[in-house]
């Protein structure tokens, strides 16, 4: 009943997604041509099929192929996005057989689906039965935190404990400037802060050359705010704009100012842009799935359910293996999960 066809043209897909952003359950710039070109300039090859009902264009399904030494594999990336309309079952059991053979004329041990469906014991269920598994790593955000941007600025202010909105009102009076931009200066700032910030902290960073080819991938839909006082910049961030939906991607901070915390501040008027840039949802991506202080990005969670909004959660990335060598990347990949601390909220 389905098949997958493969999509040459960039207006085809993004256009699709956009027309659409209402119908599907969950969408982030994930899915976007902008992600596969970012992964290409990478050096990853990207397949990038639509899901065909006859001849009508109902999903698209983007598979990044990962080669490390533990094992090569397909993954899909806050995909495949299936128009609520149709039974995303129903469709993964029908592409099945094709992406079984397409795994193997790729010579990959394994596909790996980040999908965009909540975390429930249901779609958990539906999965296994496809002859998945949970992955013994997340790849991408999977716990988040949402806010509906749709309220007037007022409205989303005022939904902030008085506490939180203190910190905004001195900043604004004690003269924090905000820049917005994607200048040489700030990408660069943006960069060195964001690796002292995580020296600083102890998370994984992410390279200057990976960020500087997301502005090359992506463009005009970034935008990079910072927060200065007295000439110098205590917080920066970068966000990423694709349909509907605003994601605030990376940051880093050097706190001095801490009676007003720029980065409150900051934040705020990065709301405010997002909801001037036509977007009604601001994803501020990924939050601990509790409220466990050990957690390792509890912190940086803390901060974000600060500005009201929702936790969201979407089902843990589900593995299909392919071959043996799966098992290998299985320990390896569930040793590190353990190292670092992490853990994942069971579905309902």
């Amino acid at each position: 009943m389905y098949k997958l066809k493969e999509v040459v043209n960039k207006n085809d897909w993004n256009n699709f997604i956009i027309n659409n952003k209402e119908k599907f359950e969950f969408l982030s710039f994930l899915s976007s041509w902008e992600w596969g070109f970012f992964q290409e300039l990478a050096g990853k090859k990207v397949f990038r099929f639509g899901i065909y009902k006859n001849e009508l264009l109902i999903g698209v399904l983007p598979l990044i192929k990962n080669e490390a030494k533990r094992g090569t594999y397909l993954f899909a990336p806050h995909s495949p996005l299936i128009l609520k309309e149709y039974d995303f079952f129903e469709v993964i059991y029908d592409l099945k057989n094709f992406l079984l053979s397409f795994s193997k004329s790729q010579k990959v041990d394994f596909i790996r689906f980040n999908s965009p469906v909540k975390n429930t014991l249901n779609n958990k269920n539906c999965f296994k039965k496809l002859g998945f598994l949970d992955a013994p790593m997340h790849e991408h955000a999977e716990d988040t935190h949402l806010l509906d941007l749709t309220p007037s600025e007022e409205n989303l202010l005022s939904n902030m404990k008085k506490e939180d909105r203190y910190y905004i009102n001195r900043a604004i009076k004690e003269g924090v400037k905000i820049v917005i931009g994607n200048t040489n200066e700030q990408i660069d700032l943006l960069s060195s802060m964001h690796q002292k910030h995580s020296e600083k902290i102890g998370y994984h960073s992410f390279s200057c050359d990976f960020i500087k080819m997301l502005y090359e991938s992506f463009g005009d839909n970034i935008t990079t705010i910072s927060a200065r006082y007295n000439g110098k910049v205590e917080s920066i961030l970068m966000t990423i704009r694709f349909a509907n939906t605003c994601v605030y991607y990376i940051a880093a901070s050097d706190i001095v100012s801490h009676k007003f915390s720029p980065n409150y501040l900051c934040q705020w008027e990065t709301i405010k842009n997002a909801k001037e840039n036509g977007c009604t949802i601001y994803n501020f991506w990924g939050v601990s799935p509790d409220n466990n202080p050990k957690h390792p990005i509890a912190g940086v969670s803390k901060f974000k359910r600060k500005f009201s909004g929702y936790d969201y959660s979407l089902l843990h990335a589900q593995d299909l293996p392919i071959t043996k060598k799966y098992w290998i990347n299985y320990i390896i990949e569930s040793i590190r999960r353990v190292k670092r601390g992490y853990y994942y909220k069971k579905p309902e």
